[in-house]
């Protein structure tokens, strides 16, 4: 609709394009770089997630910068609606990051939503006013933001967003497709053992 977010590519630091995507992904490149493709599915309420993130996320910039690599990154929700407040956690965190259109300020508050995540599965967080709070460090502090935030404007999409990514195999969080290949979990244990296997498939 109308109100929907305008989505705009942001530069990173190195000359990669953060590129917002309207399922709510965004891929990260540079320009003309169309493969190979890393697919990473992530849920904010997902412990392991936080610690793939903090693991990975330097490297995958890198490869992105460097011109190695496609990355995209897939918010999503995992949990099922009756595992709470997991679930409630992760929908409300991954449609507040739908309502940053800027593609370079959508990398800051992805990594402001791990620092500031949950502890566990069974800890309530992410309430809308600390959403909101992380973001005036990035100076994303409009009306449009707030209330998009506030109101949740894409919780409905993220949830219609992640049943259509679980129909199409993701099982678990975090998970990493390389060019549709879903890697195994050995492949995920470090950074070298990941940017071996995305250098296999380039």
């Amino acid at each position: 609709g109308g109100d929907d977010v305008q989505l705009k590519v942001g530069q990173i630091a190195g000359g990669a394009e953060a590129t917002p995507l309207a399922d709510g992904s965004l891929a990260m490149a540079r320009p003309g770089v169309t493969a190979p493709v890393v697919d990473v599915y992530e849920d904010f309420a997902c412990p392991h997630c936080g610690t793939f993130d903090r693991m990975h996320d330097p490297m995958l910039k890198e490869l992105a910068v460097s011109g190695r690599a496609k990355v995209v990154f897939h918010p999503m929700v995992i949990f099922s609606t009756s595992v709470q407040p997991a679930h409630g956690n992760a929908v409300r965190a991954a449609a507040a990051l739908r309502c940053v259109g800027d593609g370079a300020r959508w990398l800051s508050y992805q990594d402001a939503l791990y620092s500031h995540q949950p502890a566990t599965l069974s800890t309530e967080g992410y309430a809308t006013a600390e959403l909101i709070s992380y973001a005036g460090s990035l100076g994303l502090t409009g009306d449009g933001f707030t209330s998009c935030v506030r109101n949740q404007r894409y919780a409905e999409s993220v949830r219609t967003v992640s049943q259509g990514l679980i129909s199409s195999g993701v099982q678990s969080t975090p998970s990493v497709r390389v060019n549709g290949r879903t890697l195994d979990k050995s492949d995920t244990d470090s950074p070298d053992a990941l940017r071996r296997a995305i250098e296999a498939a380039s």
